[in-house]
């Protein structure tokens, strides 16, 4: 049997909205056109008309929206929670929210974050976490986003300095249900040709 053609069962509007450069980590393997620390942050009248003129020139096709929020890192805009509430609270369609985020933000940001969203996709970067910190909240929003409806992802950057640490992290998910991915690094726009290692390495299984 053959495929002739694949079409998606439900149509939709799809945003994917890098919503600044502004981060707070500075991952060797990460091309400064996604990432800096020197940037200003929009604020959130700029984010809120930003999403008002795509909706307004959008609306009339009558779709749901699904809109993927990234950065820079997300969280280190004092606006993306309020810009956040403003998407889900209003009289918009919007049938998905999902964001990317490096997992630096407290817990309770987490716990609000996932009131309001549909997916939380935490990205390990180990010249700069702390490894139990990010994890344990990894555990505690996992517990809170209950499939189907909302869900947690863990993308394990397949960094070439801590292959032996990614076994415990795999372990780690796979002990506790959490859904991940290992994804592969393309060094071409390396930032500098070492890691920092900063980061904290304390996860015990």
């Amino acid at each position: 049997m053959k495929i002739i053609r694949v079409e998606p069962t439900e149509k939709f509007i799809a945003l994917s909205w890098m919503i600044g450069a502004r981060c707070n980590y500075d991952c060797m393997y990460c091309p400064a056109e996604l990432h800096d620390n020197t940037s200003a942050h929009p604020d959130l009248e700029q984010l809120k008309q930003i999403w008002l003129n795509f909706y307004e020139k959008t609306r009339s096709q009558n779709l749901p929206y699904k809109i993927g929020l990234s950065g820079g890192e997300v969280t280190a805009n004092r606006s993306f929670l309020p810009l956040v509430e403003f998407i889900k609270n209003g009289d918009f369609p919007v049938s998905e929210l999902s964001i990317l985020t490096n997992g630096s933000a407290s817990e309770s940001y987490y716990k609000k974050l996932a009131l309001l969203v549909n997916i939380i996709a935490f990205s390990v970067h180990s010249e700069f976490f702390n490894e139990q910190e990010f994890f344990h909240k990894v555990k505690i929003i996992n517990d809170i986003m209950i499939r189907p409806n909302k869900s947690v992802h863990v993308n394990i950057m397949d960094e070439f300095w801590n292959q032996d640490r990614i076994l415990l992290y795999k372990k780690y998910l796979d002990q506790h249900n959490i859904s991940y991915s290992v994804n592969k690094l393309f060094y071409a726009r390396q930032t500098r040709d070492y890691p920092i290692k900063q980061g904290v390495l304390n996860l015990d299984t």
